[in-house]
């Protein structure tokens, strides 16, 4: 007969971590390296990797993720609410969200029904995905007080306020990509950003 394997958070091996500076990439130009770029790409999936493992870990005993919980939080704030509209507030692409949604729809947490326009899905939680959602929030806020208390109150605030920040510029940056289509008014945009 095996014993069951126990999680022992003591024992787990740490990742190691390296100084930022060190975790951006160093590009070859020609034949020679050239000093590390930073990235914020790099530095802001790090990060967020590191914080969703944590949640995840918090949250193993619920059996949900920290991404299937989210969900789970925001349709039960909405009531209900449409998969385009979900995927836009949470910059989620469509069929990532869809292969989440349906994850969740096996699990027989979340309930679809036809929306009036063309080709409309809108979701629900169902019973079981109500209990599933209220089993987990005590878990759910566990994670965030320790996050919190590791991070220190000024911190905490702090990356809450910059990640909206991030959010936001990363919207406004998307809607130059015309920009990027025509040399020449790149090139002048460049020009207007060093002045």
């Amino acid at each position: 007969m095996e014993r069951p394997v126990v999680f022992n958070p003591s024992e787990a091996r740490q990742p190691e971590t390296k100084p930022p500076e060190q975790m951006f990439a160093t590009l070859s130009v020609g034949s020679r390296e050239a000093e590390p770029m930073p990235s914020a790409f790099a530095a802001l999936r790090t990060a967020a990797r590191a914080v969703t493992q944590f949640y995840d870990l918090v949250l193993a005993p619920t059996g949900l993720k920290a991404t299937q919980f989210l969900i789970l939080q925001a349709i039960r704030a909405a009531g209900e609410i449409a998969q385009c509209d979900f995927a836009r507030e949470f910059a989620i692409a469509v069929p990532t969200l869809s292969r989440r949604f349906g994850g969740l729809r096996r699990k027989e947490l979340i309930q679809i029904r036809r929306g009036e326009r063309h080709g409309e899905r809108i979701y629900s939680l169902t019973p079981k995905g109500e209990a599933a959602f209220n089993m987990a929030l005590p878990y759910w806020e566990r994670a965030q007080r320790r996050l919190r208390t590791a991070m220190g109150e000024e911190d905490w605030c702090g990356i809450l306020q910059l990640s909206a920040r991030i959010r936001s510029a990363a919207i406004n940056a998307e809607q130059l990509r015309t920009v990027n289509q025509d040399p020449a008014t790149f090139c002048a945009v460049a020009d207007l950003a060093e002045n």
